[in-house]
C-alpha cells in the first residue's frame, strides 16, 4: 500500500464505482462515511465522488437485466489497451461480461470476470485518469481478488498483466501481493474459513480511514455490518464490511 503516481501503470488498480439498487441512498451513505462529495455529471445517473475536489470513485445503478444481482464494487485495471487485455482474459479462462465501449471522453471500459468468477472492470485512460487521491482518508488504497482457488486466481492475473507475485505468510489464508515494477499494486488471495460458504469470489476495495473503530461504528449505526472482527495487520488495522445494500468493502488505518 504505497504512493503511486497516475497515469497508473497497466495492472494497477484506478478506479472503484458501485453499482446500487438506490445510488442516491449509495451516495448520501459514502458521503457520510468519508467525507465524499457525490455529484452527477455529464447528464448521467452515475455519481462522481471525490475529496477536496480529486475524483475518488462512482456510484451508478445497476445495468440492466442485471438488477437481480447483488450490489457490488468493482475494481478497475489500468491497461494501455482494452481490446488486448479482454483477449488474454479469454485465452486465460476468464469471460468478458460488457463492453468494451468509450465513456464519453473520459476513457474506454470493459468488465469481466476471473477464472473464479471474481468480477473486475478495465479502464483504458484518456480525459479520465482515475483516482487521484492515494493515502488520504476516504481515498482508495488496495483492493484484492478474493477466491477460494489461490493457485487458479495467481496464474490468471500474472498473464494478464505479468505481475511479479510475491506471497506474504503468517495468515489462515494464502495470499500473495501483485508487483508491478518494484511496487506492490494489489492481491489475490483466499477467502477466510470463516466467512459464510456462499460468499462468491470478488475484488474488495480498501479505503483509508483515520480510525477503523469509528468507522466501523458509522457503518453499523448507518445500517451497514462488520464481517468479522477487526485485524491488526503490518499495514495498519483494519476491518471488512458492508453497506446497507450488502455491498462488500474494506477500510484500513494505514500505519
Amino acid at each position: 500500500m504505497v504512493e503511486r503516481n497516475t497515469p497508473w501503470p497497466p495492472g494497477t488498480p484506478n478506479w472503484v464505482d458501485l453499482a446500487a439498487d438506490d445510488p442516491a441512498a449509495a451516495a448520501e451513505f459514502y458521503a457520510g462515511l468519508f467525507g465524499w462529495t457525490c455529484e452527477h455529471r455529464n447528464s448521467t445517473e452515475y455519481f462522481v465522488c471525490s475529496l477536496a475536489g480529486e475524483d475518488v470513485g462512482g456510484i451508478g445503478p445497476k445495468q440492466p437485466g442485471r438488477e437481480h444481482r447483488e450490489s457490488r464494487w468493482t475494481t478497475y485495471l489500468a491497461t494501455d489497451q482494452v481490446e488486448q487485455t479482454l483477449e488474454a482474459v479469454r485465452a486465460e479462462g476468464g469471460r468478458k461480461l460488457v463492453g468494451p465501449c468509450d465513456i464519453a471522453m473520459q476513457g474506454r471500459m470493459a468488465i469481466a470476470a476471473d477464472p473464479n468468477g471474481a468480477i473486475f472492470g478495465l479502464w483504458q485512460a484518456a480525459d479520465h485518469v482515475g483516482t487521484e487521491q492515494r493515502s488520504t482518508p476516504g481515498s482508495l488504497v488496495w483492493s484484492e481478488a478474493l477466491s477460494r482457488d489461490h493457485a487458479i486466481a495467481k496464474k490468471f492475473y500474472l498473464a494478464l498483466f505479468g505481475y511479479r507475485a510475491e506471497e506474504v505468510g503468517g495468515y489462515d489464508t494464502q495470499y500473495a501481493a501483485l508487483y508491478v515494477g518494484d511496487r506492490p499494486v494489489a492481491g489475490t488471495g483466499e477467502l477466510h474459513p470463516d466467512m459464510p460458504k456462499d460468499t462468491p469470489p470478488h475484488w474488495l476495495p480498501y479505503f483509508a480511514t483515520g480510525d477503523v473503530d469509528t468507522t466501523i461504528a458509522q457503518v453499523v449505526e448507518r445500517g451497514g455490518t462488520l464481517g468479522g472482527e477487526p485485524l491488526d495487520t503490518d499495514f495498519g488495522r483494519m476491518a471488512v464490511l458492508s453497506d446497507p445494500e450488502g455491498a462488500r468493502f474494506a477500510v484500513i488505518q494505514l500505519g
